[in-house]
């Protein structure tokens, strides 16, 4: 106990000599420690040391080396003082400091010496008479740091055994970003993006609309990281460096609602001619959207809540294939779309007007082939032909279910039924097309 109390004592004659800066007084005997007395020697040695040390907030060693310059130095510990070679003992901040610590067999300790330095080498490094030891750690903060012996009984002199190392700050050029992909996520994050720049640094961190981002993966030129939960909008993109200096990429990355989608449409078909009310369920939606059935869009389309929407279908196709997809589009261009979620039926086949529906006949003057559109019901692409008085028309086009361009050659004067076939069906329009002459001119009578 009287040791431990003298060890303690000493260290504290250490701690005043340290606050005037001049050299350390520590005990010119030789004592021998318990486990505990040790430890507290220790632990007062490092607050010493501390006293004596200048340098900023101390930053962590790294998980693995990297590729930074390394500088070795051997440390000669003999009775009682510190030999580095080479000298100065100064490294740069971010160098690999490789030590070698070696006593003489020949030094007057019969218990060597040891090494305590303030920051890096935190629990002691202990070196035989005659032996060699090895330590490693990179120099990640700067400043001065004293270093002692920390073997209390190696011999009288004892007090003499103090050095310092110097760090010399490094200023890391200050990061940029140069581009962010995607540009926008989801409000309940999620989105995985990367940030592409330079002078990012090792746990290097990021922040959208000022809320951490996860799962942040680091090299010089590349960010990956997964963005946070956040209110819709846009937000800036900061990285921080552990240095502090930090890049800003203003209101880069958007924020938006979740993509819609299509559960169900009811009905589920109704006829190529268009005009069927549906009640389109599903979630998400928002006011404004718009909806599409295959191609075309719907209309009198009403958002009635963000899981319901009301509409009348559009014209069917003119083809075959009469199941269509209907996509639901919010006003932030994100689409939810239910394949095939409606089939349109071929209503029976009917001709219901003809515009023109008169042309000059054969032999008047003027009189030509005339371009007619056919409106009804039914039409579709499949072999479909057009006749008026038993002739076919040309240049036969179906443009939607309820629409035919036609042309209708001359012929003498009359009227006559209008015939349109699809497939194996055909429909009439009686007296559907005449041929005419123009209405005579009546002269005005002068008074």
């Amino acid at each position: 106990m009287r040791r431990a109390i003298l060890a303690v004592a000493a260290i504290l004659g250490l701690a005043t000599a340290a606050a005037a800066q001049t050299p350390m007084e520590m005990p010119d005997h030789v004592m021998e420690l318990s486990p505990s007395a040790q430890a507290e020697h220790l632990a007062h040695l490092r607050e010493m040391l501390a006293t004596r040390s200048i340098h900023g907030p101390v930053i962590p060693q790294p998980d693995s080396v990297g590729e930074a310059a390394t500088k070795s130095f051997t440390i000669t510990a003999q009775s009682f003082s510190f030999t580095i070679s080479p000298t100065p003992f100064t490294v740069n901040q971010g160098d690999v400091v490789n030590i070698t610590l070696t006593v003489p067999s020949k030094d007057g300790s019969t218990v060597g010496h040891g090494i305590l330095m303030e920051s890096y080498i935190e629990n002691g490094l202990n070196c035989a008479r005659g032996g060699t030891e090895t330590f490693q750690f990179t120099a990640t903060t700067a400043g001065t740091f004293a270093f002692v012996c920390n073997i209390p009984d190696c011999g009288t002199g004892h007090s003499s055994m103090f050095g310092t190392m110097k760090v010399n700050a490094v200023q890391n050029p200050a990061p940029t970003i140069a581009s962010i992909l995607p540009t926008s996520g989801s409000i309940a994050g999620g989105t995985v993006v990367t940030i592409a720049g330079t002078g990012f640094l090792t746990n290097a961190t990021v922040k959208f609309g000022g809320v951490a981002a996860t799962n942040v993966s680091v090299t010089s030129t590349s960010i990956t990281a997964t963005a946070p939960a956040h209110a819709a909008g846009k937000v800036d993109v900061v990285v921080t460096n552990s240095d502090g200096q930090s890049a800003t990429l203003p209101q880069s990355f958007t924020y938006v609602l979740p993509a819609p989608t299509v559960a169900s449409v009811s009905p589920n078909t109704g006829p190529t001619s268009g005009g069927t009310p549906v009640t389109i369920t599903g979630t998400n939606f928002q006011s404004g959207a718009t909806v599409t059935f295959g191609a075309l869009p719907a209309t009198d389309v009403t958002v009635v809540s963000a899981t319901s929407i009301t509409a009348r279908t559009p014209l069917g196709p003119v083809s075959s294939t009469l199941a269509v997809d209907v996509s639901v589009t919010n006003p932030d261009s994100l689409k939810g779309t239910a394949t095939g979620a409606f089939t349109y039926t071929v209503p029976a086949l009917a001709v219901i007007s003809i515009t023109p529906n008169t042309a000059l006949p054969a032999g008047a003057a003027g009189a030509a082939a005339t371009a007619v559109t056919i409106y009804g019901a039914g039409f579709s692409s499949a072999s479909t032909s057009v006749t008026v008085v038993g002739v076919a028309a040309t240049n036969v086009q179906v443009i939607d279910p309820v629409t035919i361009h036609a042309t209708f050659a001359v012929h003498a004067a009359g009227t006559d039924d209008v015939v349109v076939t699809v497939g194996a069906t055909s429909a009439t329009l009686h007296n559907g097309f005449s041929w005419q002459n123009a209405p005579p001119k009546h002269r005005s009578v002068k008074h």
